[in-house]
């Protein structure tokens, strides 16, 4: 039977993936992207095609900048 020391079982937590991104900041964005989305799809047929071409243009945007706040480990 083998014992791990006290300090070799810390090293190896300290070894694993650094804890990055923002979960919450990248929840709200999507939600609000979600939200977005919904909201274009039901007001779609009753506003002009540039203004909902470009509603849905920064909701992906926004789901960009999402993606780059989360960082790598999401």
């Amino acid at each position: 039977m083998t014992t791990t020391h006290l300090g070799r079982a810390e090293q190896g937590r300290a070894r694993s993936k650094p804890a990055m991104g923002r979960p919450l900041l990248f929840a709200l964005l999507l939600a609000v992207a979600a939200a977005g989305m919904l909201l274009l799809l039901v007001a779609g047929p009753s506003i002009a095609l540039p203004l909902a071409i470009g509603s849905a243009t920064a909701l992906m945007m926004l789901v960009g900048v999402a993606w780059m706040v989360a960082g790598p480990r999401l």
